[in-house]
This record gives C-alpha cells, structure tokens and sequence, in this order.
C-alpha cells in the first residue's frame, strides 16, 4: 500500500515531509500517523488505512515534492493490495512510471532578447516540469524562464521545488552568492561578518509555516496602507458575569467561559452594524460580505494559524464559545483542515492572553480589517462624577486599510464595539 502526498487543498500543489513517526520495519495498525507533513497552509500526521508494516521510505525528512507523490510503502501482506494512504491528485505528473508532461510556462518577465524591464511577457515552452505553485510565485517575483531554467532543483529528477525557489530569492534580496561547496558548515553555530567584528550566530532555519506567514505578512504591509486606532474599554461588567457565570456555563455547555466569546460577539454586532468593514478590496470594486466569517489568530510555537468561525452571524453566543473552543483546541492538536483556514471576513486577535497591553497588528488579507484585544487590568478610574473607582480595563486597536476605510468608519466601528462590550446583554450567554 502506497503512502502518498495528500491534497490538503484546492491551491496546496507541494508538500513537505517533516518527520517519519515510524521507520522502516515498524509495525503499523490502521489508523496510526506514520508522517508528519506540511504545506504552507498547515501541518498534519497521515494515518495508515489499513495495518501492516512500513517496508519503504522513499522521500527523506526535509523533502518538499509534489501532491499525489508516493512516499513510502506499507507492506500489509495482501499483494493485491493497491490503495494508498493519502488522496491522490488526479492527473498529477511525475507519479512512478509516468513521464512529466510539458509545462507551458508562460509570462513570468520580458524576455532578455527584447530589452529587459518593461518589455512584453513572452511565452515560452519547457520540457522541465514546473508545479502550479512554483510558476505562480515566479510570475509573483518576476523571475524569467531562463533563470528558472537555471536554477539547479532538488526535487525528484532535479525539479525545482518552492523551497528551491524561496532559496533563490532569499539570496537575490540579500545579494548573498551560491555558497561553494567546500565551504559548507554543519557546525550549530557558524561565523557571521559584522562592522564590530567578527560573531557567532546560530543558524535557525524557518520551516515552510514560517515562510509562509512571513510573506503573507510582508505582502500585507505591501498591499494596504495601515493605520490603527485605539479604544479604551471598561471590561468590568463583562469580567464580573464571567467570574459569576462560569461555572453554570461549564456545567451547561462543557465549556470554559472566556472573554473570547464575549469579544467575538461584539465584534459580528458591530460589524452588522458597520458592513463595510466586513468587506475586501478586488481591484477597483469592495465586496461587502453578506455573512461574517469571524477569523481567530491562534498562537502555536511554530507560529500563528487564523481559523475561521463561518457564518457567525447566524450563531449564539454558546455556539460562538463552542466553535472558538473547537478551533483553538484543534489548532494545537494539529487537527485543522485547510479548509478550516480560508474565507474569513474580518479577523480578532487576542495579545492580551500573554499580558501584553495592546498591538497594532497587520491585517490578515485581503480583509479590511484586524481587532486587537490587550490584557485585561484593574486601574483606578475617574468616573463621571469625578469620583475614583477601581475598574477592569482593557485597551482594544483596530487596524485598518486606509484605500478604503476611512478614521470615520473605523472610529464608528471600534466604538460600536466598545459600547457593546460594556454594556453586554449578558441574558444571550444563557446561564
């Protein structure tokens, strides 16, 4: 039984293999994770169909290849047995047995033999298999077929990979040249020219999550003019019902009560009530979405995921709660779907769980917006009628993308939101 490359999703064209859980002569039983793989959407295990023994490895931890590309081999003792563990991509080269079929890889940059920069995109023909996601990022980085061509690939037969390409590109914006092969240096630490001097420096290298939410982040601030506006928000009345209801509603739900739910419907009322932040920019037009897909960054130690609570609009506040809590805890476990990642509207994320005051965080495109909630802290405050109270506040940004959203809309916004917290109709949590 093959152990294939899965799709992971409808844009996922590569994969990576991180880390074999058993190696070759392992018993497996059905069900059981055999890899650990990931793409630049997500990380997951694939699971054995059927039991058996891993009898071959045939891609090495760190490989990237692509989808529907058999990776090991589970000896199950049926030899008729022909089903692999994984989806296959229909019609995907570079299967065993099948050559590459011809790519057409057209309009990535102006041909040097018509003058360089600005001159017309030409189509040209390769017999070298290039993926969907490799000629996608080279028309993206401007990169011609020659030098594409050039580019000495590790992939299986020599085929460029996006690692391949990341690499390329990495050392173009650094103008850092190919290093020689004698050179090279396995040692942890490694000796890095500085104008003070000469240092050592450890080598980390980011894994595909990471250069994954780095470019998505650079891309952001390449594409929206930011600007964050920041509200001051008195928690208390929130805080005290959660103190008081908690327990009623763990009993009634099976659920933590957290200020997350508490958040998050603030923000789909205000959001209601303000429809063109739950909106996105495609091209000269703004699509105003009927639904709020609410977006929630989860904080993993490789980094940031944003699953997505689909159609919050519709739902109550025990529903919110309990699709937040299934989120977050299949984030960690390493559970989401890509699936679970795409299509958010609008997006919250919580610094404040790590005690930090406020942010001004990069909005998660192509959305209008991000909210941002700090740390929740008892201050004294002066009230109305000039006397001192001790209160639960909180600090709370909005940044948004100034093309289309202006201070007016946004300041409307993030009050709507503030009003709607310190004034929560705690009689929706149910308890």
């Amino acid at each position: 039984m093959n152990i294939v490359m899965p799709r992971l999703g409808e844009s996922v064209e590569e994969g990576t293999v991180i880390r074999w859980l058993k190696q070759v002569g392992d018993p497996i039983e059905r069900d059981e994770s055999v890899v650990e793989i990931t793409t630049d959407k997500i990380d997951t295990d694939i699971p054995a169909i059927a039991g058996g023994v891993l009898s071959e490895i045939r891609v090495a931890e760190g490989t990237t290849v692509a989808i529907g590309e058999v990776i090991g081999v589970i000896d199950t003792g049926d030899e008729e047995d022909a089903e692999s563990t994984g989806t296959e991509a229909e019609g995907q080269p570079e299967r065993a047995g099948e050559e590459p079929e011809t790519i057409e890889a057209d309009e990535l940059t102006p041909a040097a033999a018509d003058g360089g920069d600005g001159g017309p995109l030409k189509r040209r023909r390769s017999e070298r298999f290039y993926s969907p996601l490799v000629l996608r990022i080279a028309r993206e980085e401007r990169i011609d077929m020659a030098t594409l061509e050039a580019l000495e690939g590790t992939g299986k037969g020599g085929r460029v990979t996006r690692d391949d390409l990341l690499t390329y590109l990495e050392r173009r914006a650094s103008r850092i040249p190919e290093p020689a092969a004698e050179q090279e240096d396995d040692s942890e630490y490694v000796s890095v020219s500085r104008p003070a001097g000469t240092e050592e420096a450890r080598v980390v290298t980011m894994d595909t999550l990471r250069k994954a939410i780095a470019r998505h982040m650079v891309l952001s601030k390449e594409v929206s003019p930011h600007v964050t506006s920041v509200s001051e928000v008195d928690m208390t009345h929130v805080v005290r019902f959660r103190d008081e209801a908690r327990e009623r509603f763990q009993q009634k739900t099976g659920i933590k009560l957290t200020l997350t739910p508490f958040f998050i419907t603030a923000i789909v009322d205000a959001l209601q009530a303000n429809p063109m932040l739950n909106a996105t920019m495609d091209g000269d037009r703004v699509l105003q979405w009927k639904h709020v897909n609410m977006g929630l960054a989860v904080g993993l130690e490789k980094g940031v995921v944003v699953p997505v609570i689909r159609h919050a609009d519709e739902m109550d506040f025990a529903e919110i709660a309990g699709a937040a809590h299934d989120l977050a805890k299949r984030a960690h476990d390493r559970k989401l779907s890509p699936d679970d990642l795409k299509g958010s509207t609008f997006t919250l994320t919580n610094p404040g769980m790590w005690d930090t005051l406020f942010g001004t965080p990069i909005i998660n495109q192509p959305e209008a917006g991000i909210i941002a909630t700090g740390s929740v802290k008892k201050q004294v405050v002066v009230q109305a009628d000039d006397s001192l109270a001790i209160r639960s506040m909180m600090f709370m940004s909005l940044s948004f993308d100034h093309r289309f959203i202006d201070g007016l809309n946004a300041a409307r916004f993030i009050r709507d939101i503030t009003r709607g917290l310190e004034s929560f109709d705690t009689s929706r949590v149910g308890v």
